[in-house]
C-alpha cells in the first residue's frame, strides 16, 4: 500500500529538486552567453561598389516613382544605350517633358529633307528652356515622396548611399 503522505512528500522533493536544477541550468546558460566571445566585422564598399549601388537603387526608385506617379508629364523614361564609339550599353532616363521638348525642338529645326545638325538645341540649351517645368517637376517628386512612405524609404536609401559616395570623394 502507498503511504499518500509519503508519495505527497516525495513530489514535492522531486518538484524541489527540478525547480532548483531548472534555476542552475538557466544560471549556467546565462554565464555561458556572458563568456561567449563576439567578434564584429564591418564591411567597407569599395567607391565602385557604392556606385553601383547608387544606380541599381536609383533605378529602383525611379521604378517606384514612376508607378505612384500619375502627372505624364512627369514620368522618367529609361533606356539603354550605347555611347559612340562604344559596345556596353548604359541604361539612361530622362523626364518625358525633357524628352517631349527635344522632339519638337528637331521637328521645328528642321525646315526641309533631313535634319540640320548645326540647328539641333544642345542639352544646356534644353536644360535651359525647360528650367521652369524641372523646378515643377522637382515639388511634384518631393510631394510624391512625402506622402508615399514606400517612395520615401526608397529616396533615403538613395540619399544616404549618395551622401556615402560624396564623403568618399571628400575624404580623397
Amino acid at each position: 500500500m502507498i503511504n499518500p503522505r509519503k508519495y505527497g512528500l516525495h513530489a514535492i522533493k522531486t518538484a524541489a529538486l527540478s525547480l532548483a536544477l531548472a534555476a542552475s541550468f538557466q544560471v549556467a546558460a546565462q554565464n555561458d552567453k556572458e563568456r561567449v566571445e563576439s567578434i564584429e566585422v564591418f564591411g567597407e564598399k569599395t567607391t565602385p561598389q557604392l556606385k553601383k549601388a547608387f544606380d541599381k537603387q536609383r533605378f529602383e526608385f525611379l521604378e517606384l516613382y514612376n508607378s505612384i506617379n500619375e502627372t505624364a508629364k512627369f514620368d522618367v523614361i529609361c533606356k539603354y544605350e550605347k555611347p559612340i564609339g562604344s559596345q556596353i550599353a548604359r541604361k539612361s532616363c530622362e523626364p518625358r517633358f525633357v524628352k517631349d521638348f527635344r522632339a519638337m525642338k528637331i521637328r521645328t529645326s528642321s525646315t526641309g529633307v533631313g535634319i540640320d545638325l548645326n540647328r539641333l538645341p544642345s542639352d544646356d540649351d534644353i536644360r535651359f528652356l525647360t528650367k521652369d517645368t524641372r523646378e515643377e517637376a522637382f515639388e511634384h517628386v518631393a510631394a510624391l515622396v512625402a506622402t508615399h512612405p514606400d517612395l520615401f524609404d526608397s529616396f533615403s536609401k538613395l540619399d544616404a548611399l549618395h551622401q556615402r559616395i560624396e564623403q568618399r570623394k571628400e575624404d580623397n
